[in-house]
């Protein structure tokens, strides 16, 4: 039996694995085949598209440079401008500073001419009614 069995296998069985094994290595060699196809391809593309990102890197590369230089050049300007602003702003201050010192010392010399003047109308009005108090109380005297 264990003959008959072997007889069988060998009969039947081996050759049907054996064209399965052929049937398999040739779908390994298409896999193989369609793999090595795909690499390429992928391969392929991949340089033509790092061909591409390197022509639009170099492109803009040098537009960003420009761009740079435009930025660094306003950034000048700026600065320039800033500076000198600076320059006319302290200019004017220094100049609301003295004009400002100016019209403090024309106020004071006024108020004290005027102080003066009010002090010497004071001091005359103080006199009249002096002499007007004396004038009433001797009147006064005079009707009693």
């Amino acid at each position: 039996m264990l003959d008959d069995i072997r007889e069988f296998f060998q009969m039947f069985l081996a050759p049907q694995l054996e064209g399965i094994k052929g049937e398999l290595k040739a779908i390994n060699a298409r896999i193989d085949a369609l793999d090595n196809k795909f690499d390429s391809r992928i391969d392929a593309l991949d340089n033509k598209f790092n061909g591409k990102i390197d022509a639009l890197d170099t492109k803009y590369a040098s537009r960003f440079d420009l761009l740079d230089s435009k930025i660094d050049a306003l950034d000048t300007k700026v600065h320039s401008k800033l500076d000198l602003l600076d320059t006319k702003v302290e200019c004017f201050r220094r100049e609301l500073s003295a004009e400002i010192r100016r019209v403090e010392e024309t106020l004071s010399a006024d108020f004290v001419r005027i102080e003066s003047k009010v002090d010497v109308r004071l001091a005359t009005m103080d006199e009249r009614m002096e002499a007007l108090r004396r004038e009433l109380l001797a009147e006064i005297k005079a009707a009693r």
